[in-house]
């Protein structure tokens, strides 16, 4: 059996207050590193939602595609040929003239609904609000 010489006492003590510090000094290194970690995270955070922002105002401020203006133009076509056939007969002379009347009447009224000089400068966003004007339009509500 070994005894412990009372002389080498306080170097026990001062390697164990040396690893405490050393501990100390760790755990402080670490709670720095995570600290930093924390603010990183909140910092990308930040810029991730400005980024989805900038992309969804971008999203917002773009215009009809070919194919949806097309489809515009077809929904109107569609709606005013509708609104003349429940007015007159496809052989009276005036079908053509009212056909005419009521979609030139639904553009300008669409474009004023959407505060643009050219059905194509809707934007993207508002597709689905203008296709349902036009086919929902009558023309007893503008005149």
């Amino acid at each position: 059996m070994t005894l412990i010489n009372p002389n080498q006492q306080p170097d026990f003590l001062s390697v164990v207050e040396k690893q405490m510090q050393l501990t100390e000094a760790q755990g402080m290194a670490i709670r720095g590193l995570v600290d930093g970690i924390k603010q990183m995270h909140l910092d990308v955070t930040e810029k991730v939602e400005e980024v989805q922002m900038m992309v969804q105002e971008v999203r917002d401020s773009v215009t009809l595609t070919d194919a949806e203006c097309y489809q515009l133009q077809d929904a109107v076509r569609t709606r005013s040929i509708t609104l003349t056939k429940d007015r007159y007969k496809e052989t009276d002379g005036k079908f053509n003239e009212t056909v005419g009347k009521y979609r030139r009447m639904i553009w300008s009224k669409l474009k004023v609904l959407f505060s643009v000089a050219k059905y194509s400068h809707i934007r993207r966003i508002d597709f689905d609000d203008s296709i349902y004007f036009v086919k929902e339009f009558r023309p007893e509500d503008y005149i």
